[in-house]
């Protein structure tokens, strides 16, 4: 049997169940999953194989259950018999899973044994990835191998009928690693109950980096202003929203306005950050999350973080990643007394390895479906399936938000959320990650996959990694392997119509893509459409500056961008734009881009006067927030669809000239910025379906497959889709994996497999 069954209490439940079926036989763990033999009654049998795939644990993901029949041994009774280590891995580790009902009893129960125990966990909870080393999961495997068991835990672990039969973490007081409270030079402060001293820090004001599951966080009061603000400065992080852990779900209620898929997506085993619309006022420092309409909220997963809130005197607290801007997550002791001496007041300690850096995961329900927009803590390292078999592989990723991609056979398994590779700080992760991945699922890659950007780190690395072991090398087009990524998680070959809308990607003839219609394959694509050509003055910089992009494409409409209309809209001097301008017409330091991502982050310089940005989307995300009250039905500004020939290849162009004029209208009439927003975001979507309407009525293509990282947008998203399928398309958007880069590892393996697949015809 495959998939997830090693960690999950796969064994007691197997055991639990032959005995009711009045089986003989045994189980154990093996490198491939299970092994199950069963003797008895052919009736009691099959019933045995139909509950086996109906009633597994909640943690388990059964895969593939391949039977046979054996010879009859009519020996008596059902066993538990011990890991068997052979050949080549192919089961996976199951993901870090939240403190789950029965354990949280146990730790608030004065009379229990484990009452207040900060690590209690049992098979249906507690870490798993941060803590393995390698496959079979078992407990010498992980960091709990250096606390040996007391008697009351040994028997638990001992016994199939107990819930933590084998259950490796398995520890209490008398025998499990310990929590401290320490100073930032690394000496013990003294305290009754270092959790409660921890809570004194916290409600005083003060910054306390608190270790968890996956690494450290940085707390502070969420609703005091004067801690959220010196937490920022400290950690150098400033306008980017902060993740709120709250004390359960009625705070969370309190605090946002939930849906029901919300609340589902919370309550997860995953525990993920949700974001979700914020109320307002909702008694949370208005820093945590300037400038738009939602929080991130999560609830607590390790018993650590419920203590932290129980006796009802912390409600909610900021729970941000302990690292400076752009850096890894802090994971052991001493590192984090090191890198985070200048920003943390206190540390909350213990002393249980942490072997995976692994941050929380961030989703939100957009379009009233999960969306995962940075897959780690409770995902990973589950796998995600292929359509076709790969060999052994490793996909790069892109540069932000990277994610790596080790494949095998139909199973992709991602990497956790590893950030921007903009510094060896960020490459070292990378390389201690798939050190830990190659070693656990023992993949040894004999390709590897990269993006088309000659200027990526993750590039250049794969281009050195593969020369130094004289490895395949395979280059895949960014937007294609987004599209490509969405189309292996739904099973489809293509063609399909591809909609690849994000900020950055290398495009097949040197400039920047991002707005793209492509008519895909797994294995190919050709670009039917893109946003036509705008010149970005100041390369980079125009990220950084949204204004330089907004002058930019009002250039490319036509306007005078040195009349004082425009720069009083540009914020912006006479001497700024004329540089700027001479740059674009000599062609310095100007590249082109297609991107949509660049035309949101022009539209919110314009309407909000927003000129520099804190963090990377924050003018797109600030503009979709302005729009967030008004109606689906807003009339749309046009864009015009020109030029193109399918039949020679020549790809459309869909301009915003149209769009830029009916914006700068209802700027001068006076027209609320909200309904400029909602008017922005629904010609934009007007203006992709009509070039999708455009490509099925050249190809025949009625699927559509939509990615990148605008699908992140829940208005976009939502009004492609509903005018997608109102045309007739059939569409299909992410599920498992990150619309954004952070998917794009798995998409470049899809594109990979079946590169290598066609190769072999």
């Amino acid at each position: 049997m495959h998939g997830v069954v090693q960690g999950v209490g796969f064994r007691p439940f197997v055991y639990r169940l032959a005995s009711e079926e009045g089986l003989s036989g045994f189980i154990g763990n093996d490198t491939d999953g299970v092994t199950i033999e069963v003797e008895g009654p052919l009736t009691r049998v099959d019933a045995f194989l139909s509950r086996l795939r109906i009633e597994p644990p909640p943690l388990a993901r059964i895969d593939s259950i391949a039977v046979r029949e054996s010879v009859v041994t009519g020996e008596p009774g059902f066993r538990i018999v011990a890991s068997e280590v052979l050949g080549r891995v192919s089961t996976g580790i199951p993901a870090d899973a939240a403190t789950c009902p029965d354990c949280l009893r146990e730790l608030l129960d004065p009379h229990d044994r484990r009452y207040r125990y900060p690590f209690l966990n049992c098979t249906n909870c507690g870490p798993r990835f941060t803590i393995t080393r390698r496959i079979p999961y078992d407990r010498p495997q992980t960091s709990m191998a250096r606390f040996p068991m007391c008697p009351s835990c040994q028997a638990e672990y001992d016994d199939p009928l107990n819930r933590r039969f084998h259950a490796q973490p398995n520890a209490c007081w008398q025998c499990g690693p310990r929590v401290w409270l320490s100073n930032k030079d690394g000496a013990e402060i003294p305290a009754d109950d270092p959790v409660v001293a921890a809570i004194d820090r916290l409600l005083a004001g003060e910054v306390v980096a608190i270790k968890g599951i996956g690494g450290f966080h940085l707390g502070v009061d969420a609703a005091n202003e004067a801690a959220v603000l010196r937490l920022r400065q400290r950690k150098r992080r400033y306008g980017k929203p902060l993740a709120v852990m709250v004390r359960d779900l009625n705070v969370a209620r309190e605090l946002c306005a939930l849906s029901r898929e919300e609340e589902a997506l919370l309550t997860t085993s995953a525990r993920p950050i949700v974001l979700a619309r914020k109320r307002e006022p909702n008694g949370i420092a208005a820093d945590v999350a300037p400038g738009i309409p939602w929080l991130g909220v999560y609830l607590p997963y390790a018993p650590l973080q419920h203590l932290l809130f129980a006796g009802a005197r912390v409600r909610a607290l900021v729970m941000t990643s302990a690292n400076l801007s752009e850096e890894p997550i802090a994971i052991d002791n001493d590192e984090a007394r090191s890198r985070l001496g200048e920003i943390a007041d206190v540390f909350l300690m213990h002393n249980r390895e942490i072997l995976q850096r692994c941050d929380d995961s961030v989703a939100a329900v957009v379009d009233g479906a999960p969306q995962l927009i940075r897959r780690a803590r409770g995902f990973v390292p589950l796998g995600v399936e292929l359509p076709l078999d790969a060999p052994p592989l490793l996909a790069v990723g892109g540069h932000l938000k990277n994610v790596f991609a080790l494949a095998r056979g139909r199973r992709v398994y991602q990497s956790q959320h590893l950030g921007d590779l903009e510094n060896l700080a960020g490459l070292d992760f990378f390389k201690e990650s798939l050190a830990h991945l190659m070693r656990t699922f023992e993949i040894e890659p004999v390709t590897v996959v990269h993006d088309l950007h000659p200027g990526y780190l993750s590039t250049e690395w794969a281009k050195q990694w593969a020369q130094e072991r004289g490895l395949g090398l395979i280059a895949v087009q960014h937007h294609h392997a987004h599209v490509a990524g969405c189309m292996a998680e739904h099973g489809l070959a293509g063609p399909v119509i591809g909609l690849s809308l994000d900020g950055t990607g290398y495009g097949t003839d040197g400039k920047i893509w991002g707005g793209e219609v492509l008519i895909a394959r797994l294995d190919s694509f050709e670009r039917f459409a893109h946003l036509d050509y705008v010149p970005m003055p100041g390369s980079t910089a125009a990220i950084r500056e949204p204004w330089r992009m907004a002058l930019g494409h009002l250039h490319a409409a036509g306007f005078d961008v040195k009349s004082p209309k425009i720069l009083s809209l540009l914020g912006a001097t006479e001497k700024e734009v004329r540089v700027l301008k001479r740059m674009i017409e000599r062609g310095i330091n100007s590249p082109l881009t297609s991107s949509l991502g660049r035309l949101f982050d022009a539209a919110a310089a314009v309407v909000l006067g927003r000129r520099v940005v804190n963090y990377e989307a924050q003018a797109a995300i600030e503009l979709e927030g302005l729009a967030v009250d008004e109606p689906d039905d807003e009339t749309p500004y046009a864009l015009e669809i020109a030029g193109g020939n399918w039949s020679a290849r020549e790809p459309a162009r869909i301009g915003t000239v149209p769009l830029w004029r009916g914006l700068l209208k209802d700027l001068q009439d006076g027209v609320s910025q909200a309904r400029i927003a909602a008017r922005f975001h629904a010609g934009v979507a007007a203006g992709f379906v009509q070039a999708a309407v455009q490509a099925h009525t050249a190809t025949g293509i009625t699927q559509v497959a939509m990615s990148g990282g605008c699908m992140h947008n829940r208005r976009l998203a939502r009004l492609l889709r509903v005018a997608l399928e109102a045309e007739g398309f059939e569409v299909f958007r992410h599920a498992q994996v990150s619309p954004g880069d952070g998917g794009l590892s798995y998409g470049q393996a899809a594109v990979a497999a079946a590169i290598l697949s066609s190769r072999k015809l």
